[in-house]
């Protein structure tokens, strides 16, 4: 290769250069030659201990999981097998009662089947004949399934029964027969051992002692009572 005259090696001259030829300047004095690598930033005492702090850190929170989950299982092996079994036990002692229990009449009902009884309530028993708790069995009757009589009473002519509305307590209705003729009253109120039944201008007084029927305060028939029974 050849280089141009006066150029000792195609290097541009010193010109517009720092002094030194542009080379850096020569470490100060000390120092090796060649510079020593630059510290990691790794090597830091504050890095170190962040790094370690970290690690602690890191160790705690497993540590606290594990004890954490250690303490919902059951720490004796015989005891969770205890509890296993307990169920099974009160099965068997459940089906042991139920197989035992017996129906009305003392017949069992199938193993492991209870069989339910409906007790009844206790009804009255009428001292009038041809009469049960609702009235008579060939005459006036209480009306719904569950209205009990709660007086019952018969003369040479009329049969005549005061019913209660299911268990309300006063709130009542009359029923009455005469020569084959029915009536109704509701809502009838007791005075003494009297109760009085208003149909319009005409009243129906029945009392242990008789049935009397009066119409505008004028008496029309006096019947005795050959038989009469009340609940209270």
């Amino acid at each position: 290769m050849s280089y141009p005259p006066g150029d000792p090696g195609g290097y541009p001259s010193g010109e517009g250069y720092p002094s030194g030829g542009g080379y850096p300047t020569p470490p100060p004095q000390g120092y090796e030659q060649g510079y020593r690598p630059p510290r990691s930033p790794w090597s830091s005492p504050l890095v170190i201990a962040a790094i370690v702090v970290g690690v602690l850190v890191v160790i705690g929170a497993g540590a606290g999981a594990y004890w954490l989950t250690r303490g919902s299982a059951p720490a004796d092996p015989a005891a969770a097998d205890s509890a296993q079994a307990s169920p099974t036990v009160a099965s068997a002692s459940t089906q042991t009662v139920t197989s035992t229990v017996t129906g009305p009449g003392g017949a069992s009902g199938p193993a492991g089947v209870p069989t339910t009884t409906t007790q009844q309530p206790v009804r009255p028993r009428p001292t009038v004949s041809g009469a049960d708790w609702q009235g008579f069995l060939s005459g006036p009757r209480c009306n719904a399934a569950d209205d009990p009589a709660i007086v019952i009473g018969r003369t040479s002519r009329s049969q005549v029964v005061i019913c209660q509305v299911g268990n309300q307590t006063g709130r009542w209705y009359y029923k009455g027969l005469a020569d084959g003729n029915p009536i109704e009253i509701g809502y009838p109120q007791m005075v003494g051992t009297t109760y009085l039944a208003r149909n319009g201008a005409v009243t129906y007084a029945v009392s242990p002692s008789a049935l009397v029927i009066s119409e505008n305060g004028a008496t029309l028939a006096t019947e005795p009572m050959v038989e009469y029974w009340s609940s209270n």
